[in-house]
């Protein structure tokens, strides 16, 4: 049974996925990869990006996963933004690897012991606690929750507009 650090983490991360669900249901790849018109990335990229940190989650538990490379090549900080006709994970696909994360997740931490979470884990945002990785990565996501409200708002309102 998971210790209640870890379940406080798993049900974070459970939130997380059931609001961006909320935020991406019924949106198309095509509709996913619109741009605003500012400057600014679009709902597949900011999803991806979200997808890829999760990877970085996974890897402070130890938990094997396959697409780690696939999202990092596209999302991670500092790729270039997903236009139309851009390569890019097809939406459907970014949301069952967010799925899997939070299952991966929660099997990392069934029987993971509070003094593993206080153990210092080394990535590209430096040396922290496994704990603080985590905390830390889900702060993260917490803004992008936001962007991903907004670019929702936007592509339903291009939908009004459309004719047909």
């Amino acid at each position: 049974m998971p210790t209640q650090k870890a379940q406080a983490i798993i049900r974070d991360y459970e939130f997380h996925n059931m609001l961006i669900r909320r935020f991406v249901d019924g949106i198309s790849h095509e509709e996913s990869v619109l741009q605003l018109p500012f400057a600014h990335n679009c709902l597949n990229w900011i999803l991806g990006h979200i997808v890829t940190n999760r990877s970085h989650v996974l890897e402070t538990v130890g938990a094997e996963h396959v697409w780690q490379d696939e999202v990092r090549e596209l999302y991670h900080t500092d790729t270039p933004p997903i236009k139309p006709g851009d390569k890019a994970v097809q939406i459907g696909m970014l949301v069952d690897y967010l799925n899997e994360s939070v299952r991966l997740l929660h099997e990392a931490l069934d029987d993971v012991s509070d003094e593993i979470l206080e153990e210092t884990h080394t990535n590209y945002r430096g040396d922290k606690t496994r704990y603080a990785h985590l905390t830390g990565f889900h702060w993260h996501e917490s803004f992008h929750l936001g962007q991903l409200e907004i670019l929702k708002a936007y592509i339903l309102s291009r939908r009004e507009v459309q004719p047909g």
